[in-house]
């Protein structure tokens, strides 16, 4: 019988995507997946620590190693991700149960981390690597994409961001910038195509710088991949604005197979806010590259982060912020309380002086005007008709197919479990805050 591993995932679809990765070592080790910690002869969990509820719950769920440990005792246990990265060798001197802890850059060493536990050692590796030369990008290999019944994928083309935002732990828990070579990422792509894949996201923690520096750029690997794969539909995560170009706009313009989506966070809409986090752009200019798009390509969706209560932020800043909101008329946001995080500038040198109450509050305000805004937006495709890339059955089991227009919108249909995988004509019938229902036109 094969041995069993779980992945327990905290975060971003970066960290997402990584555990798909370290899947992928393992089955080529001779394990299998399992759902059951408890049953598993390996158990890791790939954390976050971006925010400070998201490192509390990562915490939180380290806890249950000695739960894992008592009732399996052969079971070996390891931490990888940011939080794994920010601590280090302590989450060893706190957990006695944990065998070993990796770093975002070091994914490829989990075959020997494993063995040096079997042997009975507690490892960690945590290096940081900032030359292509060194840096090692695990991407799909063709076992692992036989077995799969893509719809979607997601393709690492960059790691790292050199963005120095006051509040932001990124760079020091997941290093300096590296773009994956174009040839590597045209070729996964063109794999994932031949597995059914129709649509891939590519992923970075600063997307749009990839490239930089080499005389490439996102907009060139767009096109590349559209050119040289015959994958349908090119979306990418996640973006910084001050890295928005005007190539990259007249790709949304020129080329059909970038989806009229783009995840653009702002984070507030006060200049002086945006200055004290180090952003590099004004509300000005995140307006200008918001109206750009909308230019380039009629109909783009613009969904964004949010940020309030931070350091500093006056009832006048939060009241820019909504303005702006008002302006852009955002498709969707994620918005959150400031948190401090330690290591950055902002926990060294600012002051988290807005109470508490008055963060909730803001949010709240921020959330009921958004929740407006995507509810109007929404309403106004009831009676149109898109193309829906249907990617399975509805989680509420009510016999739906789920799927998503080209714009990133989430769409639910009475369908047939056949037509996952397809492009299905749907006409929309209604709409919700967060998700739109339609029928099959054929």
């Amino acid at each position: 019988m094969s041995r069993l591993f779980y992945i327990k995932t905290f975060g971003c679809q970066m960290n997402e995507h990584d555990s798909a990765k370290m899947a992928l070592l393992l089955e080529a080790q001779g394990y299998a997946p399992s759902d059951d910690p408890f049953a598993s002869d390996l158990v890791l969990f790939n954390t976050c620590t971006i925010r400070e509820k998201a490192h509390h719950k990562a915490m939180s769920e380290l806890g249950r190693a000695a739960e894992i440990k008592r009732r399996n005792p052969g079971a070996l246990i390891g931490v990888s991700g940011c939080v794994a990265q920010e601590m280090g060798s302590r989450i060893l001197e706190r957990f006695p149960e944990i065998d070993f802890v990796f770093g975002p850059d070091q994914l490829w060493r989990l075959p020997e981390m494993i063995e040096r536990a079997m042997a009975g050692e507690r490892t960690t590796a945590l290096d940081l690597v900032d030359d292509l030369a060194e840096y090692r990008f695990l991407g799909l290999t063709p076992p692992v994409i036989d077995r799969l019944p893509l719809v979607t994928a997601f393709v690492t083309v960059m790691k790292g961001c050199n963005c120095a935002c006051s509040y932001c732990i990124v760079p020091s828990v997941r290093g300096r910038e590296i773009s994956r070579p174009v040839d590597e990422i045209v070729e996964e792509v063109r794999r994932l195509v031949e597995a059914g894949a129709k649509e891939v996201t590519m992923l970075g923690q600063n997307v749009c710088a990839y490239g930089k520096g080499s005389g490439s750029s996102l907009a060139a690997l767009i096109r590349r991949v559209a050119d040289e794969t015959d994958i349908m539909r090119i979306r990418f995560t996640s973006p910084h604005p001050r890295d928005v170009t005007d190539e990259l706009v007249r790709e949304y313009r020129d080329n059909p197979k970038l989806a009229p989506h783009i995840h653009l966070p702002v984070q507030a809409g006060s200049n002086e806010v945006l200055r004290r986090m180090r952003r590099g752009y004004t509300r000005e200019r995140y307006m200008e590259i918001a109206q750009d798009l909308r230019q380039a390509r009629p109909g783009i969706s613009i969904t964004t982060d949010l940020i309030v209560g931070f350091c500093g932020e006056t009832d006048a800043d939060f009241e820019e912020t909504l303005g702006l909101m008002q302006s852009v008329e955002f498709d969707s946001a994620f918005a959150f309380k400031y948190s401090s995080r330690p290591g950055t500038e902002a926990a060294e040198r600012m002051q988290d002086d807005v109470p508490q109450a008055v963060k909730e509050s803001r949010l709240k305000q921020l959330l009921d005007l958004q929740r407006a805004s995507s509810r109007r937006r929404n309403e106004s495709l009831v009676g149109s008709t898109g193309d829906v890339l249907a990617a399975g059955l509805d989680r509420m089991g009510n016999g739906l197919v789920t799927g998503r227009l080209a714009d990133n919108r989430i769409v639910h249909f009475a369908g047939q479990g056949g037509q996952i995988g397809s492009i299905v004509r749907v006409r929309i019938t209604a709409a919700n805050d967060n998700s739109l229902a339609g029928e099959a036109t054929g």
